[in-house]
């Protein structure tokens, strides 16, 4: 990086991605259970995606965590966990990048609530967290790109 010739107005945003130490890839696989879509403008192929309905943003609302550890035909298992001492949150989880996944169910410690939507909300605890096995059908709906409040 240090012999890069170019000057800041010259050199594109992208430039320099191959130089740099933060590996973001494995975040992709381990909190959505994704493909890495890469830099070339693919679609993300991904099992879940999460909204923040406070802040009415994607991705996890502050001080909550997501791990992906289990990928089959018909289900996925997430473990989320809020991390404030002190604050509750709500999370929403999505089926898919687009929605394209259906959610049938979510087991949690054996009890299992019947969903049957593209999305749900997780209200979780200050310093709580849960292991969720959601029961899907994958690619039952038509993707798209709107946050689950606009649709």
């Amino acid at each position: 990086m240090q012999k890069d010739v170019l000057t800041a107005e010259t050199r594109l945003a992208d430039n320099a991605m191959e130089f740099n130490p933060a590996a973001v890839d494995g975040i992709g696989a381990a909190d959505v259970g994704a493909l890495v879509p890469g830099r070339e403008g693919s679609l993300l192929s991904a099992r879940l995606r999460y909204f923040d309905p406070v802040r009415r943003r994607a991705g996890v609302p502050d001080d909550v965590g997501a791990l992906v550890s289990e990928l089959k035909n018909d289900r996925t298992v997430v473990t989320l966990v809020n991390v404030s001492p002190t604050t509750p949150r709500t999370v929403v989880v999505q089926g898919g990048g687009y929605g394209e996944h259906q959610i049938l169910s979510a087991d949690v410690n054996g009890r299992v609530t019947p969903i049957n939507a593209r999305d749900f909300a997780v209200q979780l605890a200050p310093g709580a967290g849960a292991k969720l096995t959601l029961a899907m059908k994958r690619y039952a709906n038509p993707p798209t790109a709107k946050f689950p409040w606009d649709r």
